[in-house]
């Protein structure tokens, strides 16, 4: 009997130790692993945790205004380039143009690069009349990306516009700039 007591007592002793082992195993290997990290970065110089591209993306916005629109034809507007180093996405085009009082039609447009790559048409809203004057306007969202190498973006808008110059046109892009240090700027695949 007393080597059948001795071999449950040492079963008994090692299904504790075990019930014990399984119970603070996980916590012991946490603070083992929680003492072995070494954070370097304080309040001064924190981690950036979100989107450190989205962080070092600067607003643009280019507006173009002119009052050279008159008679049949198309309207050019440029707009300023992305500096070198820099990714320009646009993401919303606006304008208001001034028509003849006899236009039937919206005035259509395209907005390019220099390398013909980039191109977006769209058709502005027939003219509201203001203080007399028939008014078109368009503003849509837009994604658009212009490379450093593709120059300034242009727009070419044609309508049917007074035939002595009354009211300016205006554009605006809207969007910003990508740094390309940060994002690497890939090629764009067209």
């Amino acid at each position: 009997m007393n080597s059948a007591k001795r071999y449950l007592l040492i079963a008994l002793s090692f299904a504790i130790c075990m019930i014990v082992f399984t119970a603070f195993a996980p916590r012991i290997a946490h603070a083992i692993t929680a003492t072995m990290v070494n954070v370097v970065n304080g309040t001064s110089n924190p981690v950036q945790s979100a989107d450190v591209e989205k962080l070092a993306r600067i607003p643009y916005q280019s507006s173009y205004r002119t009052t050279t629109c008159t008679g049949l034809t198309n309207c050019f507007f440029s707009f300023t380039a992305a500096p070198s180093g820099y990714r320009l996405v646009v993401t919303n085009i606006s304008g208001l143009f001034e028509l003849s009082n006899s236009a039937t039609a919206p005035p259509t447009g395209l907005i390019e690069g220099s390398s013909f790559l980039n191109v977006f048409a769209f058709t502005a809203a027939n003219g509201q009349i203001f203080n007399g004057t028939v008014m078109a306007g368009i503003n849509v969202p837009v994604r658009m990306v212009f490379d450093t190498d593709e120059g300034n973006p242009v727009a070419f808008v044609y309508g049917l516009y007074p035939s002595i110059t009354g009211l300016p046109s205006v554009m605006t892009l809207s969007g910003y700039l990508e740094n390309c240090t940060i994002t690497g700027c890939p090629t764009i695949q067209r």
